[in-house]
């Protein structure tokens, strides 16, 4: 498939450009006229400074007679993809160069699995994996379903597939095209790594959970949380401690509730209310790490918080026990 965008030769909308060329008159450059000169150079450098703000590789040329380059200072010059010598190549010749880097530009645009999905849907493979409208086959059998196809479109119907897809990766094993999608997107955000998941956050919540939270954890929880967050302590079997659903004028939980003090008198708090609970209730006892003393024989101040990573840290299978 090939995207199109323009090369611009003017200073125009260029959201959607491939290239640009920016038009030099050695007139510009007398030196007779210094301020005029200083004019010119600054009027270049914003111009290139705003391309270069929004978008660091896209090809930018400058286009203006051989003596004038040799006026252009070094800090516009590195920032540019070439010069356009007027009367030293034909048009011709001048136009093939830029269409040429110009595709260069497009075809580095798209990352690795979107680059990779397109080629699939453009090569006329037959699909029959799931879904099962088959590439969008499915559909053409009825008034309605034409509907949908034309108002979709084929691109996005064909390119609607599954995990047997092997041209494409796998997301279970993270191999090919979504592995290297994975190491990009890592890249892109400053990640030590990136895995991707599917259902969306919701999902993404509770795969973080099961991973880092054990039956009988305790969990400080804002609670104001999202459902998934309750959802995964009772899929976990966590013990949350909820605070106090305040906000400052950031709309953010203030300090205070982080207050060593306070943070370890909430949880004593909600601790002590399950011990009481699964002394009313047996049929639901829930496993409860032994409340710490307050200060340790040196006279420190122990708060919860300091010693729950000693009880975190122990075996997850010396933290399960079956309800009494």
């Amino acid at each position: 498939m090939k995207f199109r965008y323009p090369i611009f030769i003017i200073d125009e909308d260029y959201r959607f450009a491939s290239a640009f060329v920016l038009s030099i008159d050695d007139e510009e450059f007398d030196d007779a006229y210094p301020e005029s000169v200083a004019t010119t150079f600054k009027n270049l450098r914003s111009c290139i400074g705003e391309l270069r703000f929004r978008n660091t590789n896209i090809p930018i040329y400058l286009y203006g007679e051989t003596c004038t380059s040799q006026d252009i200072p070094n800090d516009i010059l590195r920032e540019l993809h070439g010069f356009i010598h007027m009367f030293e190549d034909t048009p011709e010749f001048g136009a093939r160069h830029l269409i040429r880097e110009a595709h260069s530009y497009i075809d580095s645009l798209a990352p690795p699995f979107f680059r990779v999905l397109v080629n699939y849907a453009q090569d006329g493979s037959y699909s029959w994996h799931c879904p099962g409208h088959s590439g969008g086959v499915a559909f053409l059998k009825s008034p309605v379903g034409q509907m949908f196809h034309q108002f979709f479109g084929e691109n996005i119907l064909r390119s609607d597939v599954c995990n047997a897809v092997d041209e494409l990766g796998q997301l279970p094993d993270h191999t090919g095209p979504v592995a290297k999608s994975e190491l990009n997107a890592a890249r892109i955000f400053n990640a030590d790594h990136c895995y991707f998941v599917t259902n969306g956050t919701s999902t993404s919540d509770k795969v973080v959970w099961h991973a880092n939270v054990a039956s009988g954890d305790v969990v400080v929880v804002d609670r104001n949380c999202h459902k998934t967050i309750l959802h995964a302590i009772i899929m976990t079997g966590a013990i949350p401690v909820f605070l106090r659903p305040t906000r400052n004028h950031l709309g953010l939980i203030p300090l205070e509730e982080f207050d060593p003090e306070r943070f370890n008198r909430t949880i004593v708090q909600h601790l002590q209310f399950a011990r009481t609970s699964n002394a009313q209730f047996p049929a639901f006892e829930t496993l409860i790490h032994g409340l710490p003393k307050e200060t340790l024989p040196s006279g420190e101040r122990h708060h919860y918080v300091d010693c729950l990573k000693t009880a975190v840290d122990a075996p997850i299978a010396n933290r399960l026990r079956p309800a009494a």
